[in-house]
Formats: structure tokens, sequence, C-alpha cells
């Protein structure tokens, strides 16, 4: 079974082909909400690919993106995602994109 994520946290999404991946922004017992990577804007994606996994920043940047009203949020069951940041085996912050 997989874990609950926490705010903050990112998890794929197995459901879909491409594994899209979704930035926690709430859980509960049942099911993840969050926002896809994809539909972030630069700014916040810039800020969040800096952070390291499981940082203030990630947390902060999950909550703000929930009390967002344009943003599209996806409802996930727990069955239906694989955590990304705790079974991966990354040592520093995602890398940078040019855009």
């Amino acid at each position: 079974m997989t874990p609950q994520p926490t705010v903050g946290e990112i998890v794929a999404i197995t459901t879909i082909d491409s594994d899209p991946l979704l930035l926690v922004s709430s859980a509960t017992d049942d099911h993840a909400r969050g926002v896809l990577l994809a539909d972030l804007p630069t700014g916040p994606l810039r800020r969040l690919q800096a952070s390291d996994p499981d940082t203030a920043t990630r947390r902060q940047l999950a909550q703000t993106l929930s009390r967002a009203d344009d943003r599209m949020t996806f409802t996930v069951p727990h069955t239906d995602y694989a955590l990304v940041e705790r079974d991966s085996s990354r040592p520093h912050p995602f890398p940078r994109g040019d855009n």
C-alpha cells in the first residue's frame, strides 16, 4: 500500500500513461488532492524546483496553490498514485529548466 502523502509532497498519478506529477495540497484517508506540476506558472514552478524535498518552501507552495481559485485541482484515490519524493534517491533539487 502506498503511504499517505503530506502537503507539499509530489506524487505520480499511475493510472495515466505519462504518470503526471501532482503537488499535494491536501490529503485524507482516501485520496490526495493537488495541482499538476505541468499547470504551475513559471515562478512557483522554479521555486519548487529549487527547493529540497520536504522543505517549508514545498509546503508553503502547496498551501498557496490550494487556496488559488483559478487553478484546476485533481483528486486522486490512494490506489492511483505513487510517491515520488520518498521513493526517489535524488540527493539534490530538481534540475532547473530554461523556461
